[in-house]
């Protein structure tokens, strides 16, 4: 199993993530973009980590990053707390997603996980139920729909994949292939018929996705078009999957509504401590929890730098919360025109 760095996923994923600011940054110096997430996802780790372990964790002892495993725009948190004597309880790697109402610790089910070297964790190149497999040394994990378990718990299935690997090549060769193109689609065509017995297709999914192939395929509507739906995603994410593992394409997250302003490099703790008591955060249809106020928060903080906020510009907006200056007074700065850009960014796109 091929194993892909979180650090280098993440990097990918954030590139794709900033558009254009993300682009500029590398014209720069440092990755400011870069260096403004691991300040944002320290800032929402510690309060976690404190609430997870019981104790709380000095900035200075941990580190933090974000990783969008699910790929919807907002990302999961990724924490690690060093200490040589680790007992895998108040230390070790942490793995934060906010489900529902409330963010969520998933390694501590794990046995053992928090005690993986953090360069043997990694990311998988195909997804499950919508979240992108875990490598943790060499065990891989499998999203079940709410936490991660080890794919050798899934339910597999044996099919037979004649028809399919016949409208799979069929539908990706060239009429006049290349030298090697033959292989290369016989190859990837084999990739997506295994994928498909390790994710539990039954027969009657492969044969409706193999006959989808061909030029005369009846598309279910009605009653039938969710489950045809769920079908193509998991055919589609196979497909990615397959060439992630050739090397022909890689994980693109949800598209998101970002600024296109080079970015500077900000400190958010004051903001995100004022933010998530906000009563018009809290009480919103969408929001209606501290947890979801807070990753909300981050949102918040993370597409302000893309909308060009300066470190002066977070500080009035941190202060207009905080009721310290008035309507008028924030007003007149450009930086509430920025928040209320990123607000209905993220808010737009809040799960």
């Amino acid at each position: 199993m091929r194993l892909f760095s979180m650090r280098a996923v993440w990097f990918a994923l954030v590139v794709a993530c900033t558009g254009i600011a993300g682009a500029l940054a590398e014209q720069q110096p440092e990755n400011i973009p870069q260096e403004n997430s691991d300040a944002i996802a320290r800032t929402l780790a510690g309060p976690l980590l404190q609430r997870q372990t019981g104790t709380a964790v000095a900035d200075d002892k941990f580190w933090a990053y974000e990783v969008d495993f699910n790929l919807d725009g907002f990302s999961e948190l990724y924490a690690y707390v060093p200490d040589p004597a680790c007992d895998g309880v108040k230390c070790g790697i942490f793995l934060f997603v906010l489900e529902g109402d409330n963010y969520r610790e998933l390694l501590g089910d794990i046995p053992g996980a928090r005690l993986t070297h953090t360069d043997r964790v990694g990311l998988g190149a195909f997804k499950r139920n919508g979240f992108i497999d875990l490598q943790l040394d060499e065990k891989l994990f499998g999203w079940t729909g709410d936490r991660y378990a080890d794919v050798s718990t899934f339910p597999a299935t044996s099919l037979d994949g004649a028809a399919f690997i016949a409208a799979c090549q069929k539908s990706r060769s060239n009429e006049q292939p290349e030298e090697g193109e033959t292989e290369r689609v016989a190859g990837e065509c084999q990739c997506q018929f295994n994928r498909f017995q390790a994710i539990g297709f039954t027969q009657a999914d492969l044969d409706q996705y193999a006959a989808s192939l061909g030029d005369k395929f009846d598309y279910p509507s009605g009653d039938k078009e969710k489950a045809w739906q769920a079908i193509a995603t998991n055919a589609s994410d196979t497909a990615t999957g397959c060439d992630i593992i050739g090397g022909k394409s890689q994980w693109q997250p949800a598209y998101f509504n970002h600024g296109d302003q080079t970015q500077e490099k900000l400190e958010f703790n004051e903001f995100i401590s004022a933010c998530p008591t906000q009563d018009f955060i809290l009480t919103n249809r969408k929001i209606g929890s501290p947890d979801r106020a807070l990753g909300l928060c981050g949102c918040l903080a993370r597409e302000m730098p893309t909308q060009g906020i300066t470190q002066a510009g977070l500080d009035l907006v941190t202060r207009y919360y905080r009721d310290e200056i008035s309507d008028s007074d924030a007003e007149a700065e450009d930086a509430l025109a920025m928040h209320d850009k990123a607000s209905e960014a993220c808010l737009s796109s809040f799960p």
